[in-house]
């Protein structure tokens, strides 16, 4: 006997409206606010054009990512999250236009974080946006998306790790059997010349579009880890922040806009993403943005020069050209305005601030060091560019078997900058002996500058020659950054200048040896002992 349409059980309507939002949600049309939106229902949207995302409703997740019909997500990982995913979130949708756009939020009151994913029609980019309310735990903020390396076999070279069977250090660096050594640091690039990074193959390309950097940490010349293939999966990873030998601290409020590209390979080119201000909550549109216009004066030798701002509400950047600058797209706020010669601040730093819909004026000006009269090895340019090794430490471990050999009984200055390791370790190379020699000594003795780039484990410089050591007073703690450096394929940190004044008693006309040693109150194993970087050695009459 048929039952009439009012009095069928209670089940089959569950049924069918259980249907109906599943149905609601693969199409991407949850919305907030519709009494059937469900917050635990998966989100998935097609862009028509190639690129289809799922994100669970649950954890926030983004649990597939398609592309022309090709699952892209690597097996047993999620195929993109914040961090190593959220155990429980709130998610919500809401569309836009008709149902051709969609952004879904992942927000996490545990850790103060909402993750925002925004996608169109024929548009084959997920475009993200993170808010960050409160310091983290760890203290990292990355999205991170994990694809099938059996697909996207076209990666940084230096950073596949996987068939590289021997650990170096950490968990991190490894070293396959002709002693060649991969890491997934080894993929990094500088911000200010960072370009869209990610992995291709077999007729697919998953690139990140880095865009607004603004709200990232450490400056214009900061690197932190981009593309790593695993063997399991290639992690394709944007950094807001990390403890990655960090000069700053996590700035909060929201990161982005960046994004997520989908393509037959081919590298996609950077694009604005100031639309995203009519959608994701928070983010400023240019109106309402500041700018900061000037000049930059200065001797630089040749140096590209930099006029960086930093503040809480972001950092910003623009390069000299002709003595003047333009930085735009600036959040209001005060800003400590830095010149920089190659990596290298020069000059004092001033104090702006910028209003929205207004362009601040300011003339910063800054010479380098200047040159040593009686010999200099290096270039005073924030950079280690031009020592021994320094043109394989951003792809290489320095126990790499490619390297040039750390150690040597004696170095001379007629020898170069070539010949002079970039880097002196505790435990490898310490101390150096330098050969330099004199026409006559000065009356006064000589002063020598050690600048150095970055430091790890309070590693700095002493020296002694003849009867001469230097005093505790002339080599300072550096400031413990409490990170890996130059293992991890960067130089970047504090710069810092050693000045030694070496009396004339302790120099003699003709040959000399100066001995530079690394000093800390820490130990450590070969190049994870304590260590320095140089940028540029110099000697002068005091």
């Amino acid at each position: 006997m048929s039952i009439p349409t009012h009095r069928r059980p209670a089940s089959r309507l569950r049924r069918r409206a259980l249907a109906s939002v599943a149905l609601l949600a693969g199409a991407g049309l949850l919305a907030v606010g519709q009494p059937w939106a469900n917050a635990a229902a998966n989100v998935t949207f097609d862009t028509g054009t190639g690129l289809a995302f799922t994100i669970n409703g649950t954890n926030g997740n983004m649990t597939s990512l398609k592309h022309n019909g090709t699952e892209l997500t690597a097996s047993g990982f999620a195929a993109g999250q914040f961090e190593s995913g959220f155990s429980t979130a709130t998610v919500t949708s809401k569309t836009f236009n008709s149902g051709s756009s969609i952004l879904v939020s992942v927000a996490s009151s545990s850790t103060g974080v909402t993750q925002y994913y925004f996608a169109r029609k024929n548009d084959n980019t997920v475009y993200m946006a993170t808010n960050i309310s409160k310091a983290l735990n760890p203290g990292e903020a990355r999205f991170i998306a994990r694809l099938k390396p059996s697909l996207l076999t076209t990666s940084p070279a230096a950073a596949k790790t996987g068939g590289f069977g021997t650990t170096v250090e950490g968990s991190d660096v490894f070293a396959n059997g002709s002693g060649q050594t991969a890491s997934k640091f080894y993929s990094s690039q500088r911000l200010i010349a960072q370009k869209p990074f990610g992995a291709s193959g077999s007729g697919h390309g998953a690139f990140i579009l880095p865009a607004y950097t603004d709200m990232t940490s450490g400056g214009p010349f900061f690197r932190d880890i981009e593309v790593n293939d695993t063997g399991s999966a290639v992690n394709i990873t944007h950094y807001m922040y990390s403890g990655h030998q960090q000069t700053e601290a996590l700035r909060l409020g929201l990161h982005g806009p960046y994004a997520l590209s989908l393509t037959n390979g081919e590298a996609p080119t950077a694009r604005s993403m100031d639309f995203l201000a009519a959608f994701i909550p928070g983010m400023l549109s240019n109106a309402q943005r500041g700018g900061v216009s000037g000049t930059a004066a200065g001797t630089w030798n040749g140096l590209s020069a930099t006029v960086a701002l930093a503040g809480a509400n972001g950092q910003y950047w623009g390069q000299v050209k002709s003595g003047k600058f333009v930085i735009g797209h600036i959040k209001p706020g005060t800003y400590t305005a830095t010149l920089y010669a190659g990596e290298l601040a020069v000059g004092a730093t001033k104090t702006i601030t910028v209003t929205a819909g207004a362009t601040t004026t300011v003339a910063m000006t800054g010479s380098v060091p200047a040159a040593g009269t009686l010999f200099q090895l290096g270039t005073f340019d924030g950079t280690p560019a031009g020592f021994l090794n320094a043109d394989r430490i951003e792809t290489m471990h320095p126990s790499d078997s490619r390297m040039s050999a750390w150690k040597s009984s004696a170095y001379s200055v007629s020898g170069g900058a070539a010949k002079f390791p970039m880097a002196e370790f505790k435990s490898v190379n310490s101390p150096a002996a330098l050969g330099f020699t004199l026409a006559s000594v000065p009356a006064n003795g000589v002063k020598l500058r050690i600048a150095t780039t970055s430091s790890f484990a309070g590693g700095r410089p002493a020296v002694a020659i003849g009867s001469y050591t230097s005093p505790a007073s002339a080599s300072p703690a550096p400031t413990n950054l409490n990170s890996r450096n130059v293992t991890r394929g960067t130089w970047r940190g504090i710069n810092t200048t050693y000045t030694f004044t070496i009396p004339a008693s302790a120099l003699k006309t003709g040959s000399n040896t100066l001995s530079i040693s690394v000093v800390s109150g820490s130990s450590g194993e070969t190049f994870l002992s304590p260590n320095f970087i140089f940028d540029a050695l110099a000697l002068d009459p005091a």
